[in-house]
């Protein structure tokens, strides 16, 4: 009887990456990134749109975002396809932070905000089906790892933070709009949303007139000044970038003073040199981020500890057979 090859992948879960490790991957599926930039803007806004339909909370926008990009970083991005890859993780995401709701239902909303006047029973059902297909390589993109966006997030850990630090009502609800435009950001990918917490919150506290920033100790909320430094960069040049894109811009707190483009570049002038997150040596010749991912294969595994791997990677040694004694 001849023997049959059977093809099989196991994958380490690498829920953050680098900033340099994300360019990387998407040299494969990304081909122009103004345009993907000019989309993502876009799919913000629709997935805005459909959370406020449906009244969730802000939870649940910041996972859609997560899964959203973490997608096109191993996978192509297609402009007449990327309202459906948006809707497929708004509705995983609801099923992990537990705001419940019907493909269907998602679905007739997702349709209509794209301006399709009369939804069909077959289109509804066409819709449904993109979803679910969808969702299984949206999830496989992040290694089945449901300890991303489980229990922490961003606007949470602000509040929760904030009070910490015994900073006013004023200084955190700065933060809070500020986070709220870093979910648009691939900063997502990069570092833990507590540690965006403490960014949106350095930076709320420079802008505030009446409120210093502390000497944080970043270890006692288990982060680092790398990471802290990355995100507080990242949302930084966001603002001086597309400030007039930003929600912020509109959405001050009362009696705040008007911010303009100058105000963060003042900021980023007064923090220095730019540094964030140290980048790896390997990112050139790192097969997870240079080969594009091959989903014909039959079996594929996905594993949260090293070690796994190296464990089936290590040759097996059989023992030695023993002389025979005539």
């Amino acid at each position: 009887m001849a023997s049959q090859n059977f093809q099989t992948a196991i994958l380490l879960s690498r829920p953050y990456l680098t900033r340099e490790q994300i360019k990387r991957a998407q040299q494969n599926t990304i081909a122009d990134r103004r345009i993907y930039n000019q989309k993502r803007i876009s799919v913000f806004k629709f997935l805005c749109d459909i959370c406020v339909q449906f009244k969730f909370p802000r939870k649940t926008l910041e996972t859609a975002m997560y899964f959203y990009q973490r997608y096109y970083v191993f996978n192509k991005f297609e402009t007449e396809m990327c309202y459906d890859v948006a809707t497929s993780c708004l509705f995983i995401a609801c099923k992990q932070v537990e705001t419940i709701k019907k493909v269907a239902d998602l679905c007739a909303v997702s349709l209509r905000l794209r301006s399709i006047v009369k939804v069909s029973p077959e289109m509804l059902d066409n819709c449904k089906k993109r979803i679910f297909q969808l969702e299984l390589h949206i999830l496989e993109t992040c290694c089945f790892d449901y300890r991303v966006n489980n229990t922490v997030h961003i606007d949470e850990f602000i509040v929760k933070i904030g009070k910490e630090l015994s900073l006013n009502y004023k200084a955190c609800h700065l933060a809070w709009l500020i986070a709220f435009d870093a979910l648009k950001l691939e900063i997502l990918l990069m570092v833990p949303q507590h540690t965006i917490a403490i960014a949106a919150l350095k930076i709320a506290c420079e802008l505030s007139d009446d409120t210093e920033w502390p000497n944080v100790r970043y270890t006692l909320f288990e982060s680092d000044e790398p990471s802290v430094n990355e995100a507080y960069f990242d949302i930084v040049n966001f603002f001086i970038n597309v400030f007039d894109l930003s929600d912020l811009k509109d959405n001050l707190p009362q009696g705040f003073r008007k911010l303009s483009i100058e105000t963060f570049m003042d900021l980023k002038r007064k923090a220095g040199e730019e540094k964030g997150l140290k980048e790896p040596e390997n990112v050139a010749t790192d097969a997870y981020l240079t080969k594009e991912r091959d989903y014909t294969v039959r079996e594929r595994r996905y594993v949260l500890s090293r070690k796994r791997i190296n464990d089936e990677n290590r040759p097996t040694v059989r023992p030695a057979k023993k002389d025979r004694i005539e």
